[in-house]
């Protein structure tokens, strides 16, 4: 009888009931309003992108760059510089694990 009690006592302890049970923790609540804050500024830097590849697409008919490519790579760089929360939306993305 006593180990039967000390397993249910180790499984009441946890405080997290399952998904039909809906008892959310602060820690969880927080998350979910990050995650949507990031998806919002992930949209946002994307915009700001686009209008800024579109600009420097017309400054390359002019002349100002010397490839598609550098028009490209410049519009990347010059919306990392005036908006800096965007750095981690517009990152590479890897292909392989880091070990």
């Amino acid at each position: 009888m006593r180990i039967k009690k000390s397993l249910t006592k180790k499984y009441k302890k946890s405080g997290r009931r399952s998904s039909k049970g809906i008892k959310r923790s602060k820690k969880n609540s927080k998350k979910s309003s990050k995650r949507s804050k990031r998806g919002s500024v992930k949209s946002k830097c994307r915009q700001w992108l686009q209008d800024k590849i579109k600009k420097n697409m017309k400054e390359l008919k002019k002349g100002r760059w010397v490839s598609r490519a550098q028009a490209i790579a410049v519009s990347y760089s010059q919306v990392k510089k005036s908006h800096p929360q965007c750095k981690r939306s517009l990152a590479k993305k890897r292909t392989t694990k880091r070990k």
